[in-house]
């Protein structure tokens, strides 16, 4: 079984402009066959390297056909 990932900014994905709530948001995405795997907030920055992730940001996942 092989997944397809969509990441998404959690100000993008709050900030659409449907007008539909959180709750009816993350269900037109599981309409769609997405599945909410995470949510990973930006790391503090730090001495040294830099963070890979610039913002808060929301993980779905679906089956790779």
């Amino acid at each position: 079984m092989s997944w397809k990932y969509k990441v998404l900014t959690m100000d993008h994905f709050l900030s659409s402009e449907s007008g539909l709530t959180l709750e009816e948001e993350l269900n037109r995405y599981g309409e769609q066959g997405w599945e909410l795997v995470g949510v990973m907030e930006k790391p503090f920055d730090t001495l040294g390297t830099s963070p890979k992730i610039d913002s808060n940001s929301i993980v779905f996942k679906k089956e790779y056909k």
